[in-house]
């Protein structure tokens, strides 16, 4: 499935917007994901954007965020499990 996947869910902090789009990199597939995660800045709503790249998991093909230059934050880290849900759901409807 090489189709742009967006998402978006509801924390405690508000609405988080995902956007994972598909790279191909001679036979794997990873996922680049642009995450717009709520914040409130002197009493006004903006977003802080984060990008990562998730990259399959070889056990049970879940996939994860790669680790890099870029320190990971644990709000992101926690979205993971429904980041990788959410593409796995996607190429079984695909």
């Amino acid at each position: 499935m090489d189709e742009v996947i967006e998402l978006t869910f509801a924390s405690e902090d508000g609405v988080i917007d995902c956007r994972l789009e598909p790279q191909r990199n001679d036979d794997e597939l990873t996922y680049s994901a642009t995450i717009l995660y709520p914040s409130i800045v002197n009493g006004f709503s903006r977003s802080d954007i984060y990008c990562h790249n998730l990259r399959r998991g070889t056990k049970m093909g879940d996939y994860f965020f790669e680790s890099g230059e870029d320190p990971l934050l644990s709000k992101i880290k926690k979205l993971e499990p429904q980041i990788s849900k959410a593409i796995v759901t996607a190429h079984q409807k695909g």
